[in-house]
């Protein structure tokens, strides 16, 4: 057996493959399952904010007994305290039944709500924590720079007030890619996973309605995720994980040597089951073997950018290199 060994946020994990925030991680015999199945850790589904207050909502609606506002204040901050500690009873639980990393991932909505939220993983136990941040520019009166500032904002603040490692999860949906990467990774941000990937609305043309698209990815969105690592693994003061379209050995395989520190899988496990991963470990470990590496650290990063020996390809020039050729 090749060394899988790696390292991401700072953590020693034995593979490179982490199960990404999603119900398969929500339950400690979730977590215990993906430790079972060969992952090297885990993302804890989200902790949304947003459903957390709208469950608060419907309670308070539902409780018209309560007569004023402060009664209504107390029975709301109750409320969120009862969905918060419940979730970090599931962290707390496995940090006792697993030894694999276990990496908390919250959403937020209101200002300040990050660190309050931040200190909670933190408090729990978990190895590290996931800023799960989408904020999709529709609002025409929103400019990117300001846009932007928010990120950086957040990173800042939890960054500065928590001490367990931290990495953000992005879009791609920035004007100035690179810049953002680069100015992020220069925040006490340990990592960034690049990339968040939002649900997207379709239209029901029999109903005349909305409804939503396939939430599940596909093979070919992997292809937006490799070239932003293979432009900045050598560009940032961080580590990059790569998510979205990975299903296979392959896609583990090529982030990698695009320099990716590690990368989440979701989809395909609900495709294919919890199993898959010893499979893609299996097919990764021989790959290896094929070509003499012993290590991951062997060869992680060669076919990023910065290590290409035509780096105009991973630019521009890629499109010309698709109807001429490229020597």
């Amino acid at each position: 057996m090749a060394d899988l060994g790696c390292t991401y946020l700072g953590i020693q994990l034995r593979n490179p493959i982490l199960v990404a925030s999603c119900k398969l991680t929500a339950t400690l015999e979730g977590i215990k399952e993906c430790e079972q199945a060969g992952a090297a850790g885990v993302v804890v589904k989200s902790l949304f904010e947003e459903q957390i207050l709208a469950d608060i909502r419907r309670s308070a609606d539902a409780a018209s007994y309560v007569a004023h506002a402060e009664a209504a204040d107390y029975f709301a901050g109750m409320g969120k305290h009862h969905y918060m500690n419940e979730y970090f009873a599931v962290i707390e639980a496995a940090k006792k039944e697993v030894q694999i990393p276990v990496i908390g991932s919250v959403n937020c909505t209101s200002a300040g709500a990050w660190l309050e939220y931040a200190r909670g993983f933190e408090r729990a136990g978990a190895d590290a924590l996931e800023l799960n941040t989408f904020i999709l520019p529709s609002n025409a009166d929103t400019g990117s720079a300001e846009l932007e500032s928010i990120y950086l904002e957040i990173a800042d603040e939890v960054t500065s007030r928590i001490d367990i490692p931290v990495a953000m999860k992005i879009g791609f949906h920035f004007s100035g890619m690179a810049n953002v990467i680069r100015s992020l990774g220069r925040t006490g941000l340990a990592g960034l996973v690049l990339f968040n990937r939002f649900y997207r609305p379709d239209f029901d043309i029999d109903r005349l309605a909305l409804k939503m698209a396939p939430i599940f990815s596909s093979p070919e969105e992997m292809a937006i995720p490799l070239h932003w690592v293979a432009l900045m693994s050598e560009e940032v003061d961080c580590d990059l994980a790569a998510t979205t379209g990975i299903h296979d050995a392959a896609g583990v395989i090529k982030h990698l040597l695009a320099g990716a520190a590690a990368v989440q899988l979701c989809t395909i496990l609900y495709k294919k089951g919890m199993g898959h991963i010893r499979t893609i470990l299996e097919d990764l470990d021989k790959w290896m073997a094929s070509h003499a590496f012993a290590s991951v650290a062997d060869f992680r990063g060669i076919l990023s950018q910065e290590r290409s020996r035509q780096p105009q390809t991973y630019e521009r020039s890629q499109y010309i290199q698709a109807l001429v050729g490229f020597a």
